[in-house]
């Protein structure tokens, strides 16, 4: 005997299509809160990378800076009509160079006479003249002083006055 299949009862139309929407709602969520979180994390990790670079940065700045004055000067400069005033300041690398500057200080100055005097009115009066002058001092007082490598030795030349007359 052919026993009668009682039919299986499927969910009404509109019930089916709650819960699709349900589910997809749920898994829309899901998929937002997984790009937000993605997105968060990338956002946020250049930002610790350049944290710890300018942290690094600091830690190197942290070492003082060194300046010594040079002194002033007043000489005639080579054109004979005109004269230069100007005191000069330099940054160094270390204390240690202070000491070796102080030691060949009448060499630096000699030096210093004869670079300064050697330049024309004309020439310092450029707007280039004084960073071109700068270069120069730094590079004759490394010669000097016998320092090849100028992250070891002057840094920088500054000026506090400048006056061409």
């Amino acid at each position: 005997m052919a026993q009668e299949e009682a039919p299986v009862q499927s969910p009404p139309p509109g019930k089916k299509r709650k819960l699709l929407l349900i589910i997809l709602l749920v898994v829309g969520v899901i998929v937002l809160l997984g790009v937000g979180l993605a997105y968060w994390w990338l956002a946020s990790a250049p930002d610790k990378t350049r944290q710890g670079k300018a942290e690094d940065a600091e830690m190197l700045d942290e070492k003082p800076r060194v300046y010594d004055k040079l002194g002033q000067f007043t000489l005639n400069l080579a054109d004979q009509e005109s004269y230069l005033q100007t005191e000069i300041q330099l940054l160094l690398a270390d204390a240690k160079l202070k000491d070796r500057l102080k030691a060949r200080m009448p060499e630096v100055r000699d030096a210093m006479n004869r670079l300064l005097s050697s330049k024309t009115a004309e020439e310092l009066s450029r707007p280039d003249g004084k960073d071109v002058l700068a270069r120069e001092i730094r590079e004759e007082i490394n010669r000097v002083l016998g320092v090849s490598n100028a992250s070891q030795g002057v840094q920088k030349a500054l000026f506090d006055t400048f006056i061409i007359q």
